[in-house]
């Protein structure tokens, strides 16, 4: 039986909430509880054998205070001089940068930033209404707060029953279940409230039979079924407010605020709304299996077969949401919205003052939709002694992947050239007046890999040179693998119309005014009797596959005394086929002599054999098997294995990581800023071979268990009395060391876009200096000299950095040139075990993760603007924790 507590009364205070000076913001509450056991025994003595454990856990945030950024007083009146620190000459910032352009008179600038436009009522009505935070100060950022309130509740058992049937047979089955409910509830009403509720089983049967004294045979049929809805809502006493505040289609799909996003290119603000993202899953893998071993004099051969069965059941509503978005990025109140010269200023915020959306979308309400798919390997592997001192291991595996198939075949596909739409059944597809025919095709849509592609060698040996006396060995490796990346769910083929309302997307990039403004809202695109007018289609590469890996290392481990061995090693891994989000519809980019105002572009590719039909569409979202990666390291470990009380280990690596895409799930937020998975420029992917994002050049870790010599049979205190004994026995500490050089950040250009492409991956120009960092230096928002607030820290230099020239894509590399801060820490375990009876015994333990309470900063802002390279949060603080933990 076991309990471990944490309770934020034991915790240090988060270093952000240390920035409003006197008025800190007080510590995340917490109530942190996980608690169970385990017990077992025979039922039926030397047959029948059971086992039960129980885990529950409660992880409670009763109160987390969150900051954010609100519209100031004077901006909602449409003085926006706060947003140019500088100060003005003349009535002009005297940072260009942080200058606002009148979009209505030639983009030429606002006097001071004020803006001489009435504001939009969209504006006005979110600023009137009272659910909208009252900025606390004049500073532009950390200038309100919300509360929430998190609960990570989980329960999961597992029951297993063992089962002699005879000497040679043995037959288990165990039962696993768990359910988690991991609702989040916010102050701040306009975000809504999150919910996640996951519920999990899994059940396995195994039968082992022993033929001979030398052959053993295995059978397994285990399924694995998860269910998951989670996503974000409104509360119903919000009611339809985007309606409310004037915004056209705003609740067309329930109540609530469709999410407004004031994008972050030369501004601050916090979004507002939220899109109302939601996801249903219910899927669950079948596996069967057989295996056998077969000794044979100094060979052991291991061979048999795995088959997968996988189901998914699924709803989502696209990235876009249920709601939908509007995102206000600063275009239209930059010098030039157009892009025929390189854009400088504007403010996402002015923008919506103003009315001027950059661009809006809309996801789907519901509509469920299944896919199966099936694996089947076969292997086999001889482990061959083939001297006293040499062991060689020889394997190959066939592992074939199926193409997906909608249960009900209500899936499409498109051709990439022509355009033409791909189905299972054309005699299903409705394409009303859509400008596209159908053509049948098999129920995958895509071609599966069979054959030689499929054959996975492994090759291994373990040597002990004589040489050396038995004290070195050298052990290399080298396998190929395979495996179906999960890919986006947005991006699955069962989405795609007319089987799914289609998600609308409508970008208003390189024009000077767009086509509609915030009352219109998420105004509806062509005609109703052509499902795919205006839509985002999905399309898959006929030649996907799973990822291949390649694999190998050498090490030598060598003795060096009776409890120490050191290891040297060199790992190496190149991946290819690696699943990629492809922008299938953006434009390619030529150079600026070729038109008279650039940029100077030409229609993509894709789809160009049916160009009124490319035109009809809004977006290609596609999938690709086309990525690649290497990764080398060399690695190096000292061990002493336990004697006197004492044991340790440090491990050192250093590696370098290199992609050509940072694939469909990075790990945005925390310490990694990943690049957008979408390629800058679609037709020079080679462009993007970068560093990973989780490529730290360094890697330290090490621990140490040491029971400190005092107590009954130690070095000291060996005659303490019992009382003595009972306190200052029996103690051991364990230190754990964590440390890695920071990650290679991603750097982003929001603003408008310069190649007219419609690019979906933009980055700035990289000038001299790039790469810069200046560490820890403080950084201030300045938007009131008279009282600069400080922020945070400005990691790295911004101003190297800018917006490339027009008809150009960005230089800089997709990950990097700059590094992040990195992380260290030290987390202490104490213990000490009471000895209850003979075979009962109590364990007591204390955790201090983060012990000494470092502030290990997360990644800094990477997008250009006001906030770029500035980093104002970190990781958790010190955490304490404690456990008892009950063996009998």
């Amino acid at each position: 039986m076991w309990e471990y507590f944490r309770n934020d009364v034991l915790n240090a205070n988060q270093w952000e909430h240390g920035f409003q000076g006197p008025n800190q913001i007080p510590k995340n509450k917490l109530r942190w509880n996980m608690f169970g056991g385990a017990i077992g025994g025979p039922v039926v003595k030397n047959k029948l054998f059971f086992f039960f454990d129980y885990q529950g856990q409660r992880f409670d945030h009763p109160s987390s205070t969150n900051l954010i950024n609100v519209f100031t007083a004077s901006e909602r009146a449409g003085d926006f001089g706060d947003v140019c620190p500088e100060g003005f000459t003349a009535g002009v910032c005297n940072n260009l940068a942080h200058q606002l352009y009148d979009p209505f008179n030639g983009n030429v600038p606002y006097a001071n930033n004020v803006i001489t436009q009435a504001i939009d009522p969209v504006a006005a009505n979110l600023f009137a209404s009272p659910l909208y935070p009252t900025p606390i100060g004049t500073s532009l950022q950390n200038n309100a707060s919300y509360t929430s309130v998190g609960i990570i509740n989980t329960n999961q058992y597992d029951i297993k029953l063992d089962f002699n049937a005879t000497g040679k047979d043995h037959i288990f089955g165990r039962y696993s279940h768990a359910k988690q409910h991991n609702p989040t509830i916010n102050s701040f009403a306009l975000i809504g409230t999150g919910f996640s509720d996951a519920p999990i089983d899994n059940e396995v049967v195994d039968w082992s039979h022993t033929f001979s004294s030398n052959l053993l045979n295995d059978v397994r049929f285990g399924i694995n079924h998860v269910k998951l809805h989670n996503g974000t809502q409104f509360d119903k006493s919000i009611g339809n407010l985007g309606t409310q505040l004037g915004i056209g289609h705003a609740n067309d799909s329930g109540p609530g605020l469709l999410d407004l996003a004031f994008n972050t290119g030369n501004g601050v603000l916090t979004n507002v709304g939220n899109s109302g993202v939601q996801q249903r899953f219910q899927d669950a893998v079948i596996q069967a299996s057989d295996s056998m071993v077969l000794n044979h004099n100094r060979h052991v051969f291991n061979f048999g077969f795995e088959y997968w069965r996988d189901r998914i059941n699924t709803f989502y509503t696209g990235n876009s949401g249920a709601l939908g978005n509007i995102s206000f990025d600063g275009a239209f109140t930059s010098t030039d919205p157009t892009g025929a010269t390189t854009p400088t200023g504007g403010y996402g915020g002015a923008d919506f003052y103003l009315g001027l959306p950059s661009s809006y979308g809309k996801g789907i309400a519901g509509g469920e939709w299944g896919q199966r798919a099936n694996i089947f390997a076969a292997y086999i592997q001889d482990n061959w002694r083939a001297t006293e001192n040499l062991t060689v291991n020889l394997g190959l595996r066939y592992e074939a992947h199926s193409p997906w198939i909608e249960a009900h075949d209500l899936q499409d596909n498109f051709d990439l050239l022509t355009g033409q739409l791909l189905a299972p059944n054309c005699s299903r597809v409705n394409l009303g007046t859509a400008p596209v025919t159908c053509k049948q095709s098999d129920r995958g849509l895509y071609k599966g890999t069979y054959g030689i592609k499929d054959f996975q060698p492994r090759i291994g040996f373990a040597w002990t040179p004589s040489r050396f006396g038995g004290k070195s060995v050298i052990r290399g490796a080298f396998s190929i693998s395979s495996y179906l990346e999960g890919t986006g769910t947005n991006l699955r083929l069962p989405i795609n119309p007319p089987f799914t309302p289609a998600e609308t997307f409508v970008n208003y990039n390189n024009q000077a005014l767009p086509t509609t403004t915030t009352d219109q809202g998420l105004a509806p695109v062509g005609a109703a009797s052509d499902p795919f007018a205006g839509s985002l289609v999905r399309v898959w590469d006929p030649n996907v596959q799973p990822a291949i890996t390649d694999q190998w290392n050498i090490t030598w481990q060598q003795l060096l005394s009776n409890t120490t061995t050191v290891q040297v090693g060199y790992v190496g891994q190149h991946g290819t086929h690696l699943m990629v989000p492809m922008p299938y519809l953006q434009r390619q980019l030529l150079p600026n002599s070729a038109c008279a105002t650039p940029p100077c572009t030409a229609p993509s590719i894709y789809f160009s054999g049916n160009p009124t039909f490319q035109s009809d569409i809004s977006q290609i979202s596609g999938t690709a098997s086309v990525g690649s990666m290497k990764y080398n390291a060399l690695q190096a470990v000292f061990q002493k294995r336990y004697s006197n009380g004492l044991q340790y280990q440090a491990a050192y690596t250093f590696s370098k990581c290199m992609t050509d895409n940072s694939g469909y799930y990075g790990n945005w937020g925390a310490q990694a800023n990943p690049a957008n998975p979408y390629y800058q420029n679609l037709y020079q992917p080679g462009a993007d071979w970068a560093n990973c994002f989780y490529d730290a050049k360094h890697v330290l870790s090490a621990y140490a268990v040491y029971e400190i010599p005092f107590g009954h049979g130690k070095r000291f205190g060996a005659n303490a009395n019992k009382v003595v004994d009972a306190v200052a026995g029996g103690w051991s500490i364990d230190p754990i060391l964590s440390w890695h050089s920071g990650f290679p950040l991603a750097l982003y250009d929001f603003g408008n876009d310069p190649t007219g492409t419609n690019s979906r991956g933009l980055r700035p120009d990289c000038g001299s200096g790039a790469g810069r960092v200046f560490g820890r230096r403080p950084a201030f928002d300045n938007s009131n000299p008279s009282q600069p607030v400080f922020i945070g820290y400005q990691w790295f230099d911004p101003t190297p950095y800018s917006a490339p020239a027009t008809g150009n894509f960005g230089n800089c590399p997709a990950q990097g040139p700059v590094r992040g801060p990195g992380y260290a820490d030290i987390d202490l375990s104490l213990q000490k075990n009471f000895t209850i009876t003979e075979r009962v015994k109590l364990q007591f333990r204390s955790d201090f993760l983060n012990a000494f309470n470092r502030v290990n900063l997360n990644a800094p802002g990477g997008g250009l603007g006001t906030n770029m390279g500035v980093t104002g949060s970190a990781q958790d603080p010190r955490v304490i924790q404690f456990a008892l933990k009950l063996y009998y």
